[in-house]
């Protein structure tokens, strides 16, 4: 068995780069993609994104239905291009990964999660080539590292669907940007990442260099992404505390900000409670029923309790602190 990852990576004839959270995930699976191309040699590369926007772009509960994208191709993936938009009602948005693919000049493919961890392992078969491909579940912040339980702990749900597809098709996990979602902090993230090493779970660490601020050029001033935003930030030295989700949370930018850890999805797996639970679901109804049976809150609680809550459309801004609360609080309190 080869366990020279470097050469996996050289010799595959693509790789694929998921941004394991959805949203502005694929902003970070583009830049890495680049990365991996300049830095390691990667032959061919392309990002991937999940259609689950957040509120501020797609102010309605829940991922990207499949029936709402417009201009796209349809085969297990979605095959998204710079035209493709999705309508929500009478609201219209470009989703993250219609960017990359304005950038990119070319189709992009994507996920929705209406099938749960299945329709998401389906698409990435498709894209493995016979097992000549190599997957890469890039997360933003490491929150795809937690058990489920974490008192900061916000979205979950993603992040364990599309690492339960990674481990089923052999994929390796990426967690970039440490603590820039402004859920697990570095200080958590850096504990999980040493758990996943003691298990034998690590596979390489790679870092950004200081012309790789100019992959973001163009992209930036565009997109809505705030954690994926926060490496661009470290190499433009603009260092400290920085306050995202409208002020609901606070994320350090640093040196940890630009490194990307590695690590077999087997491993992560081994750790991630809620991931192990929903990887056989056909359905996000099902994997969110599993979740709530867990006493697990995900980002589909929260979406559901701010359109209760505040309503749903463009002109509705949740105070998300609020909503949180309301998800996080105990039966009967």
């Amino acid at each position: 068995m080869n366990n020279n990852y470097v050469t996996k990576l050289r010799e595959a004839k693509n790789v694929v780069v998921v941004g394991a959270g959805g949203g502005g995930d694929v902003i970070s699976a583009f830049v890495f993609c680049k990365i991996l191309e300049e830095v390691v040699g990667v032959q061919e590369c392309s990002p991937l994104g999940v259609l689950w926007e957040r509120w501020v772009v797609d102010p309605y509960p829940g991922p990207v239905p499949v029936a709402s994208i417009k201009n796209a191709r349809l085969s297990k993936c979605v095959w998204v291009s710079e035209d493709t938009y999705v309508g929500r009602g009478k609201y219209f948005f470009k989703p993250h990964t219609a960017y990359v693919a304005e950038k990119l000049k070319r189709e992009v493919p994507a996920v929705t999660l209406e099938r749960g961890v299945s329709g998401v392992y389906e698409c990435f078969k498709e894209l493995m080539r016979d097992g000549e491909s190599v997957l890469i579940d890039l997360d933003v912040g490491g929150d795809i590292l937690a058990e489920g339980w974490e008192d900061n702990l916000w979205s979950p749900l993603t992040d364990s669907i599309t690492l339960a597809a990674t481990a089923k098709v052999g994929g390796i996990v990426g967690v970039t940007a440490l603590g820039a979602d402004g859920e697990l902090s570095q200080d958590i993230v850096l504990q999980k990442i040493n758990e996943v090493i003691s298990i034998g779970g690590y596979v390489g660490i790679i870092g950004f260099w200081e012309h790789h601020a100019s992959f973001y050029e163009d992209l930036m001033d565009r997109v809505k992404t705030e954690a994926s935003r926060a490496p661009y930030l470290a190499l433009k030295g603009c260092l400290g505390s920085k306050k995202i989700r409208g002020g609901s949370r606070t994320i350090d930018v640093n040196a940890l900000t630009l490194i990307t850890f590695l690590l077999k999805s087997e491993s992560v797996m081994k750790i991630n409670k809620l991931a192990q639970a929903i990887s056989d679901t056909d359905s996000l109804a099902e994997a969110w029923s599993i979740s709530k049976r867990l006493n697990i809150p995900t980002e589909l609680d929260l979406e559901v309790v701010a359109s209760k809550i505040y309503g749903a459309g463009p002109e509705v801004s949740p105070e998300w602190g609020v909503v949180r609360s309301l998800v996080k609080r105990p039966p009967n309190t």
